[in-house]
């Protein structure tokens, strides 16, 4: 991957992702969760795992790390998204549960 590369997903990462991510934690709710009861501010934490891990695996290819500080900064990537994929889960089984409330 090249340079540009890496900072056009650093850049469009922090407009699209960090952003959004940073307003539903400070308590912002989209139109579309504003009826649910399921707590929004574990979207927000997805979020910002996504573009943490994002950003640790990126960061030491933009700066000419070395191979093992790569490997090891991917590493930490892949714990971060599995604990989004995790904290998504954990969401979901709470809007599931207020989702069978509603009806």
């Amino acid at each position: 991957m090249s340079v540009a590369q890496s900072w056009g997903f650093l850049v469009g990462g922090a407009v699209f992702l960090l952003a959004p991510s940073v307003a539903v934690i400070a308590g912002w709710r989209p139109c579309f969760l504003r009826g649910s009861r399921a707590p929004a501010p574990l979207l927000g934490l997805v979020g910002l795992c996504v573009y943490t891990g994002v950003l640790v695996d990126e960061i030491p290819r933009v700066a000419g790390a070395s191979p093992g500080v790569r490997a090891t900064c991917a590493y930490i990537g892949l714990g971060l998204m599995g604990t989004a994929v995790g904290l998504f889960v954990l969401y979901e089984t709470l809007a599931g549960s207020d989702r069978r409330g509603r009806k």
